[in-house]
């Protein structure tokens, strides 16, 4: 009897071995965020999670059952459906934190209506520009603002910004400080949607950037009657040299973002994109075949 429990406690230690190597096996294969497992059929899989500042509409939002919702998540989840080898997971945090998240490992996707800048094009990967989009400005009827042709026309103009450090702000913050003799006045507010809009024809600020399709849905949704200028080439350019918009990922993911590109052509080639973006932006905004290479 002795020696038999002496075989047991033995093959039973042999067995934790066993089972702790396998484990620091599994953890050493990806980053503490991304896992691989085998479906039934025996193919593997790799969890891919994905996040997201949750705001603004009708990019991303959280619905009233608290999923991620919007065109940016739509699109994405339509073309991880013709990835079989991935499964995706939403997460969301402060849109501060979404590129130190990408920076730590612990997300592999950043889904936010994210354009692209020389200092992250950098640091991370850009999949195809997923649609394309362009800003127009929503002015106080104090304002005097008539056309924005240029960011020279803002001098001394109350600019209402977001204080996460979103691309309108850093572009502006950008400008005034390379020409300080025409440099407008940011005013940070934490407000986003319909707030911001209100707080622009109320007086709290003169103007008041935002994309396109983010203010259509919003003056629907808002019932509002403000109406927003257009702006110039050149402003437009200042604010955003890229008009497009894209999915980002940590430097490195090369074969996750070749494998997006493929699954977002043909989500462009079957209508899924054109479909999607009349949902949410009232328009097709899908970027022409000639940039998708």
């Amino acid at each position: 009897m002795k020696n038999k429990g002496l075989v047991i406690k033995a093959a039973a230690s042999l067995a934790a071995i066993v089972f702790a190597a396998s484990g620091l096996s599994a953890c050493g294969s990806g980053s503490a965020s991304s896992s691989t497992a085998s479906s039934s059929s025996g193919t593997k899989t790799r969890t891919i999670v994905a996040v997201t500042g949750g705001g603004p509409a009708p990019f991303v939002f959280k619905d009233a059952d608290g999923n991620v919702s919007g065109q940016n998540a739509e699109l994405t989840e339509a073309i991880f459906a013709k990835l079989p080898q991935y499964k995706l997971e939403w997460k969301t945090a402060e849109f501060s934190a979404l590129f130190t998240g990408l920076d730590a490992g612990r997300y592999q996707l950043a889904v936010n209506n994210l354009s692209k800048t020389e200092e992250r094009e950098q640091k991370y990967e850009f999949t195809y520009p997923i649609y394309q989009d362009q800003y127009v400005a929503v002015v106080s009827k104090t304002s005097g603002i008539k056309t924005i042709n240029t960011l020279d026309d803002l001098a001394g103009k109350k600019v209402l910004v977001c204080a996460s450090g979103c691309n309108i702000s850093l572009a502006l913050k950008k400008y005034n400080d390379a020409n300080p003799s025409k440099a407008s006045k940011l005013v940070y507010t934490q407000n986003e949607g319909l707030d911001t809009i209100r707080q622009t024809e109320n007086g709290t600020a003169d103007v008041y950037f935002l994309d396109k399709a983010t203010f259509g849905y919003l003056k629907k949704k808002g019932g509002l009657d403000t109406k927003a200028l257009t702006l110039g080439e050149k402003a437009q350019s200042s604010l955003s040299s890229d008009s497009y918009s894209y999915l980002v990922l940590p430097k490195g993911e090369t074969k996750l973002r070749d494998d997006i590109n493929k699954a977002f052509k043909e989500v462009v080639k079957d209508g899924t994109s054109k479909k999607i973006d009349v949902k949410w932006f009232g328009a097709d905004q899908t970027p022409d075949a000639s940039v998708l290479k």
